[in-house]
């Protein structure tokens, strides 16, 4: 079978020829591609950063406890264990593997701690407090002994201790900071007792300095750097004396059997925490609380403790629901896209009906046509889309292929499908039937064809709306594209009125004594059979008044944390480029109606119509869609935000259930903005179309 070849000067004249309408495909590409490509990877880059700041602010630290071993000795005594800090080490080690890697991979260093009941320094001063505390890590932490020295063991290393005994004597040291507040100096004694009025026999051994006042370690008991105020209620402070492997011990024996706090802290490191590893990290915390051993168990079974899954649970929420709106904006970007590229595509088939006609004419097949438009389609849209993506990675950590596809096919195959279907038009030979009911039923097919195709968009947009109600946000692309398939219909109902409406007006004027009124509405009629172009300025308006509400309400409530604020600039750059691009549908559709429109308005100089009347006729043809898309836009994108607000849980970035805004300053703006292009764009084509002379126009005739 012989592969079909282009004809290369055919496809170099055609593109060369229509050069402008490619050149703007490509920047909406381009541009949407960029849009599409950097917005998940910043977004991701934020929900890190979310994640990050909520374990920052909320803590987590994962707290494991476990009971110490019984000290009984023989003869109703209790022992003297010497080795107990490498108790405390192995607990610690433990812990630690029952982590698995996982989550040990977003976890500082684990820090035991040993502490006592809280005591009271019985010196007759105002209300203060005391703990004995031991604190171990792997190295660390480390001190410097200025005055006296480490506390050291009160007795022999395996001394007993009859139950009932006096108080069992305990070396701590104080930091500068508790020595200068207490007024003590190494080999004083604390006077403490606890809540039962149990006197305890602290004796200070020295005066230490933290090598590193910053050291993570010191975080969990900040009394033994210097007096607390508040710990124990208010108006007390809390002082703490830090015990030695040596006295660890001799603090065992200095309190009850279970009044020694056994900990092992985790603090999560958020440098390691992502969005991505948060669900197996939350997993596994939930894991570990439900095989947690109970608080009255007597063993030494791991007791985890943590609020960690409640910090990512919270924040996994918030994320959820931002990607969720995120998308809720980007499938409006790539809706409008999407139908200003089928008008850009039916804009350039237009201009190359003939052509086609031509070429087709004198026996080029349709696959070699369509092959031909499908490579200069493809030569136009893929570097574009290259280029996007290439900006999208220069701008954001990364870049995202999910939302490409669409903008990208849609450029690539629009173009050569309505181009090989314009061929295939021009050359067919089925012939118009003479019979009136025959023609009667050709026109109710094609009727029946496009209410098929409107039947179908309502369905869906009434689909996706109800899936967005039952689902909510997490109801994947059908509820994403509620707000995008809802302004279509609204859109498609809008084409539907607009050729009503327009002869009316004509029916109307008909009778009247003002002609350039009558050609204008005439005009608007027959432009107004014309869908796409309506939809591709209805849609956008409607959308971009739908993305500046959404800004505006998001902004109105407490858009400070990293989400929302992302959120928020995507927001009100779609507000900004949705109007764009239906600046650029309004300037397709304009240009597409512009060879007949021109025409018929040079064949009316002919009889008298000056160029002034003339404009004011052409304004009349595009002023209509224009007025329906900014008068009827701002209130569908109104209708949809209130509709679809309160399934979109703005409330789990605001804080609050946020009223939706109407900030009718900037929706007046978009249909002005809309209202004003066309008194530029009138002039604009009138000057270009004003060099053809109108000897030109009337031998050309209807061809």
């Amino acid at each position: 079978m012989r592969i079909p070849a282009p004809h290369w000067p055919s496809v170099l004249g055609r593109a060369r020829a229509d050069a402008g309408p490619l050149l703007l495909a490509a920047v909406v590409v381009a541009v949407v591609t960029l849009l599409g490509g950097a917005v998940p990877p910043l977004l991701s880059a934020t929900a890190d950063a979310a994640v990050r700041d909520a374990v920052r602010r909320t803590g987590g630290d994962l707290q494991v406890h476990s009971r110490m071993e019984d000290d009984d000795g023989p003869g109703g005594s209790r022992v003297r264990h010497p080795r107990l800090a490498e108790d405390v080490d192995d607990f610690r080690a433990r812990a630690t593997d029952e982590l698995g890697p996982g989550l040990r991979a977003v976890l500082r260093a684990p820090v035991a701690t040993v502490t006592s009941p809280t005591l009271k320094i019985t010196d007759g001063s105002v209300l203060r407090t005391f703990q004995l505390a031991y604190v171990a890590r792997d190295g660390g932490p480390g001190v410097t002994w200025i005055a006296g020295g480490a506390p050291r063991p009160t007795a022999s290393a395996t001394a007993a201790v009859p139950y009932g005994a006096p108080p069992w004597p305990v070396q701590v040291g104080l930091s500068e900071a508790d020595a200068a507040a207490l007024q003590l100096r190494p080999g004083a004694r604390i006077p403490l007792a606890d809540d039962q009025g149990n006197v305890k026999k602290v004796q200070v051994s020295g005066i230490f300095r933290p090598q590193d006042s910053a050291d993570p370690a010191w975080r969990l008991l900040p009394s033994l750097l210097g007096p607390v105020g508040g710990a124990d209620g208010t108006g007390a402070t809390r002082f703490a004396g830090l015990l030695s492997r040596d006295s660890l011990p001799d603090a065992r024996l200095a309190f009850g059997l279970d009044e020694l706090r056994r900990t092992v802290w985790f603090t999560p490191d958020p440098a390691r925490l992502t969005w991505d590893v948060v669900p197996s990290v939350a997993a596994k915390v939930v894991a570990l609380k439900a095989a947690s051993g109970s608080s009255g168990a007597r063993d030494g079974s791991l007791k985890w403790e943590t609020r960690l899954d409640g910090v990512l649970r919270d924040v996994s929420s918030q994320v959820g629901a931002a990607f969720a709106q995120a998308s809720v904006l980007l499938v409006t970007l790539l809706a409008v896209a999407v139908l200003v590229l089928l008008l850009a595509a039916d804009l350039l088939v237009h201009r190359r009906a003939p052509t086609l006609a031509a070429a087709r004419q004198r026996g080029m097949s349709l696959p070699v046509i369509g092959g031909e438009l499908l490579l200069e389609s493809a030569v136009m849209a893929l570097p574009a889309a290259a280029a996007g993506l290439g900006l999208a990675l220069a701008v954001a950590p990364g870049v995202s292929w999910d939302w490409t596809p669409p903008v990208v096919v849609t450029a690539v195959v629009a173009g050569p499908a309505f181009g090989t279907l314009t061929a295939a038009r021009a050359t067919r030979d089925r012939r118009v039937p003479a019979n009136r009911s025959a023609r009667r039923w050709v026109r109710n097919t094609v009727r029946l064809r496009r209410a098929a195709l409107e039947t179908g968009v309502l369905a869906a947009a009434s689909g996706a709306l109800v899936a967005l109600y039952q689902r909510g946000i997490g109801g994947g692309v059908l509820a994403a594209s509620a707000p995008a398939l809802c302004a279509l219909a609204g859109a498609l109902v809008l084409a539907r009125a607009l050729p009503i409406a327009t002869r009316f007006v004509l029916r109307r004027l008909l009778r009247s004594r003002r002609p350039l009124a009558v050609f204008g509405a005439a005009r608007a009629a027959a432009a107004s059979a014309r869908v796409l172009p309506l939809l591709v300025l209805v849609t956008s308006v409607a959308l971009a008044s739908y993305a500046i509400v959404f800004g505006a309400t998001v902004g109105q409530g407490t858009a400070e944390g990293p989400l929302a604020s992302g959120l928020l600039r995507l927001a009100w750059a779609s507000a900004v480029t949705l109007p764009v691009l239906g600046l650029l549908g309004l300037a397709l559709g304009t240009a597409a109606g512009a060879p007949e429109r021109w025409r018929t308005l040079t064949r009316l100089r002919t009889l008298g119509l000056r160029p002034r009347e003339a404009r004011w006729v052409a304004a009349g043809e595009l002023l209509p869609p224009v007025v329906v898309a900014a008068v009827g836009g701002p209130l569908l994108g109104v209708l949809l935000a209130r509709l679809t607000f309160g399934s979109l849980a703005l409330r789990l970035l605001t804080g609050a259930d946020p009223v939706p805004a109407s900030p009718w300053w900037g929706l007046g703006l978009v249909a002005v903005v809309f209202l004003a292009a066309v008194a530029v764009v009138v002039p604009v084509e009138s000057a270009s179309r004003r060099r053809r002379r109108l000897s030109e126009v009337l031998r050309a005739g209807d061809s």
